[in-house]
């Protein structure tokens, strides 16, 4: 049945690459097998420089795709992963491992057709896999072929009747798939047959009746309710909880309100449930009348006082305080906790959220060298640390918590690796010494990958690649991507308007250096953007203009408090210098 896996895909075909000779081959499995050791072992961005090595000395090895592929995946870059994934599956089709990891890029990209066809292949090669029946009734779901999704689910029901939580996800995708056929005759009849075969189970009994409230058939609903009750196979605090749904439904907002300040004491009723109502409430009611911010948040600390020990509903208070700025409240909170939970990540996260939004610089050290011990992973920690360091003018200390901060971080993508590589790569580039400066280029590349969306990465990369007036064409395109993402900061403006002028393209440059300029305001406006803006106009020819930038940035000079006194008079020097120039050029 395997061979049922080689018929190829739509529009999958590709170029042959031709075969590396037989040294590149063996040295390409070397990197690939280290690689591969690195993957395993979590050193994500290491498996990366080697894998991607690997692939270069032999692209033809669908294994070594396969694992870039995974890679990619990993570090959130889904289209590079989806295409290499669909290389090594088109290499070799017979490969399941490979089949799967495709299923899985396709759904990830919402290629649900595709996917379809890979699982219908991935059933035909193995009908006893479960897993992957299960999949296929999602995806008929999700691509419309709502009669095939049925019909599979009906099959799976019999080999899942003697497991009941098996069978009740199933029975709810069956539900799902009948309800979007608009067949409430088989719906009906679903839930009955789930209650007859499990009629301890109060979930057929609750859901049949919720079913019944959210498709309109609140008569019926209730009928059933009141049978249920008398033959105590709903609980009075079920009873209570399915009201509290028929009212947010029927936007009765007072009425569900007061359902759910009876149930809060019903100690039946799992607190997790109850804090959904909760969260529910205060979803649907917002912008109703009588609806106020934190209207709520009395009857949730009620909850808290009844389940102190429930963590998921002690998050829950702790994050509506801080939405509601009670930052105090919210960290006296949560302090207690993280000494008798220090392994709960959201503690901590929480904590420092309160002792950012009180604006306590001590505090929010405190928080994060308590949190670094407990949870090493989180980039944030990191970030707070160094800037200590830096207040202290300790530019070594600081980087070395941010080098810590490189190796324990996890995950190494996103917005948090982005951001502390790209921290790393600017202290290197300016801090660092000849040594470390050469190691920041492949830093802001490795926070490029993490997220190719955080501007200021890109931003100070660009700004680099200029200075140092190299590769101006990937400065334009780093630069370019930064505006584009953050049109409207004055700093990023300024690095676009620069490499423009760098580039001679003086029009386009005076266009997005005077933006810039009217971004920042007088008051924050560098000397160096006064000093960009007078090189542009001096390009243009236009020395009068660029006279009084120059001017300008010279009393921005003097306006600034500046340690470095030795580097403020040379900067004078030179705009002095540019001054006198233009002064000379205009007599001519």
């Amino acid at each position: 049945m395997i061979g049922l896996l080689t018929l190829p895909l739509a529009g999958q075909t590709r170029p042959k690459q031709p075969a590396p000779d037989s040294a590149a081959q063996t040295k390409a499995r070397e990197y690939f097998y280290q690689g591969v050791l690195a993957q395993s072992s979590g050193r994500t961005m290491e498996a990366f420089d080697l894998l991607r090595h690997a692939r270069t000395l032999d692209p033809t090895d669908p294994a070594i795709a396969f694992m870039l592929g995974g890679n990619y995946a990993q570090q959130g870059v889904s289209d590079r992963a989806l295409s290499l994934l669909e290389e090594a599956y088109g290499a070799d089709s017979t490969n399941l491992t490979y089949a799967r990891a495709l299923s899985a890029g396709y759904i990830e990209a919402g290629r649900m057709q595709d996917a379809l066809h890979i699982n219908e292949r991935l059933s035909e090669a193995d009908p006893e896999d479960d897993d992957v029946r299960y999949r296929l009734i999602q995806l008929y779901a999700r691509t419309g072929e709502l009669k095939k999704g049925i019909q599979l689910a009906t099959e799976l029901q019999k080999r899942f009747q003697p497991m009941p939580e098996a069978y009740g996800q199933l029975t709810k995708m069956k539900i799902q798939l009948l309800s979007l056929s608009k067949d409430s005759v088989a719906v009906g009849r679903e839930y009955r047959a789930w209650a007859a075969l499990y009629p301890e189970d109060r979930r057929p009994y609750y859901d049949w009746i919720l079913h019944l409230f959210q498709t309109g058939g609140a008569k019926e609903a209730e009928k059933q309710l009141a049978s249920d009750v008398r033959a105590g196979r709903i609980s009075s605090g079920d009873a209570t909880a399915l009201r509290v749904h028929k009212y947010i439904l029927q936007k009765d907002y007072p009425a569900a309100e007061a359902e759910l300040v009876r149930l809060t004491p019903d100690k039946k009723i799992g607190a997790d449930e109850k804090i959904t109502l909760w969260l529910l409430l205060t979803k649907e009611s917002q912008g109703s009348e009588g609806y106020t911010a934190g209207k709520y948040t009395p009857h949730i600390a009620q909850l808290v006082a009844e389940y102190p020990d429930d963590l998921q509903v002690l998050r829950t208070y702790a994050q509506l305080l801080r939405y509601e700025e009670r930052y105090q409240e919210a960290y006296d909170l949560l302090a207690p906790k993280s000494k008798l939970h220090p392994s709960e990540e959201w503690i901590w996260s929480e904590l420092l959220d309160a002792a950012i939004g009180l604006q306590s610089d001590s505090l929010t050290v405190v928080v994060a060298r308590d949190a670094k011990r407990y949870v090493p992973t989180d980039w944030r920690n990191y970030i707070v640390l160094s800037g200590e360091r830096f207040q202290h003018d300790d530019a070594d200390g600081a980087m070395k918590i941010l080098e810590e901060g490189a190796t324990a971080i996890d995950p190494k993508t996103g917005e948090g690796a982005a951001r502390l590589f790209g921290f790393l790569a600017d202290v290197y580039a300016e801090r660092g010494g000849p040594e470390k400066a050469l190691l920041a280029d492949s830093l802001y590349l490795r926070a490029i990958e993490a997220n190719p969306k955080e501007p200021d990465v890109l931003n100070n990369y660009a700004y680099r690649l200029a200075k140092a007036g190299r590769n101006l064409d990937d400065a334009e395109r780093y630069a370019l991507q930064a505006v584009r993402l953050s049109p409207d900061a004055a700093h990023i403006l300024d690095t676009y308007a620069y490499i423009l002028l760098l580039r001679k393209n003086y029009t386009l440059a005076k266009l997005y250096q005077r933006k810039a300029l009217s971004q920042a305001g007088p008051e924050k406006t560098s000397p160096d953007m006064y000093d960009h803006m007078g090189d542009i106009y001096r390009g243009l020819g236009e020395y009068a203009e660029a006279i009084e930038a120059w001017q300008q940035a010279l009393k921005s000079l003097a306006e600034r408090e500046n340690k470095d006194e030795k580097a403020d008079k040379a900067e004078r020097i030179r705009i002095e210098k540019k001054i006198n120039e233009a002064k000379q050029a205009q007599k001519k």
